[in-house]
């Protein structure tokens, strides 16, 4: 049987998560209160990935720390996609925000934009295939829940003549 598109995600995923942490996080916390899948500690990591990954200024003109990135992601990981996806990213958020405190000395979300972005940059580079793929889940994830924003969108002129739901 062959390996489908979302196993290789996944797998892929898990291993970055897996290697960045040296596999010491196998379990996964409760959700936030008010939250249907991430813990508080997930949610920071999101929010400084969208502050990250759209700073202020950027050309849209609204940053991520502006819009609740964390809180929509949270709602499409529970809600939009297979059951299955959701723990791996959960992993790979628990890499990134603990594999720093070896190579930076402080958890990702508190450290300080310009290193996150050099994190971030270091993970984007050709070299290691898993870390690179474990980049492109994140900025993916976070850019799905970013452009779903109602200030992104009107940002970029958006407009649907589409009205899911109303009859």
């Amino acid at each position: 049987m062959p390996i489908t598109r979302r196993q290789l995600l996944a797998a892929t995923a898990a291993c970055a998560a897996l290697a960045g942490t040296g596999g010491v996080l196998a379990s996964l916390p409760a959700p936030a209160p008010g939250r249907a899948l991430l813990s508080s500690d997930e949610l920071q990591v999101v929010a400084a990935l969208a502050d990250a990954f759209f700073p202020p200024g950027n050309p849209v003109g609204v940053a991520g720390a502006a819009v609740n990135v964390a809180g929509e992601l949270d709602k499409m990981l529970a809600h939009d996609l297979d059951p299955v996806v959701a723990p791996v990213f959960r992993h790979l958020l628990r890499g990134l925000e603990h594999g720093s405190i070896a190579t930076h000395g402080a958890r990702f979300s508190r450290l300080e934009r310009p290193v996150r972005e050099e994190i971030l940059a270091d993970w984007s580079a050709p070299g290691s295939v898993p870390r690179r793929m474990a980049y492109e889940v994140l900025k993916t994830c976070v850019g799905w829940a970013w452009f779903n924003a109602p200030a992104v969108r009107a940002g970029l002129g958006w407009q649907s003549d589409c009205h899911v739901g109303a009859a």
